[in-house]
């Protein structure tokens, strides 16, 4: 039987949340119903108790970013265009496929070759759905969704098989915004990103992450 791109994609999320034995979000909606709620209705993961790689002492930014950099099968950046969130097959947890027009490239996949001015389509934990007219918010507050018309530097991996992408770490997601960045994620990274502001400066530290020797980083996979 031939995979379809939900399945694949599905099946990463099910690695990812392996842990997980969540409820039935149609449950939900249906107990939401019996009450009248109008509100939403939905599940939240909250943050890992496990101090993050990225904050261990003595973790530099320059560190913290070839990590990223060697982890990732393509950083891009550029802009949201729009979403859509999926509910899973087992109807346990939902997703947000997202399409991206890129802008600029700081690290091309060897695999599938990114081209500027072209989109590019990602998907991220979490999302918000209907069913039968109840509202189901899924998040998992590692991985804050995005926002539409918004600028974004991705770290990304590619998942040959269904021909797009998903996050790479959730530490590794930055908002572009008025001359100046900031992180997505709620989780630390180091101190001394968090101190500068200059979208130039990060991209500038990313792209001689990309150019370093990712088989001697500690967390490189090329």
């Amino acid at each position: 039987v031939m995979e379809t791109k939900q399945d694949i994609l599905e099946n990463e999320y099910k690695k990812l949340y392996s842990y997980r034995q969540g409820r039935k979000l149609t449950e939900l909606s249906e107990i939401g119903k019996r009450k009248g709620n109008k509100q939403e209705a939905g599940v939240s993961i909250g943050l890992p108790l496990v101090p993050t790689i990225g904050n261990a002492p003595g973790t530099s930014a320059s560190e913290f970013l070839e990590e990223l950099s060697c982890n990732a099968d393509a950083v891009v950046i550029g802009t949201v265009k729009s979403k859509v969130s999926h509910l899973t097959a087992d109807e346990t947890f939902v997703y947000t496929e997202y399409d991206f027009l890129v802008e600029d490239i700081v690290k091309n996949n060897s695999a599938s070759q990114i081209k500027v001015n072209n989109s590019i389509q990602f998907t991220r934990p979490g999302g918000l759905i209907k069913l039968d007219n109840q509202a189901i918010r899924v998040e998992d507050k590692s991985y804050p969704p995005l926002g539409k018309h918004k600028k974004y530097l991705l770290f990304l991996k590619f998942v040959p098989s269904a021909n797009g992408y998903i996050v790479s770490d959730a530490r590794g997601d930055f908002i572009l915004e008025d001359n100046s960045f900031r992180k997505i994620s709620r989780l630390e990274v180091p101190r001394e990103l968090e101190s500068k502001n200059e979208p130039q400066t990060l991209l500038g530290e990313v792209r001689n992450s990309v150019s370093s020797d990712c088989h001697n980083s500690t967390g490189g996979n090329q």
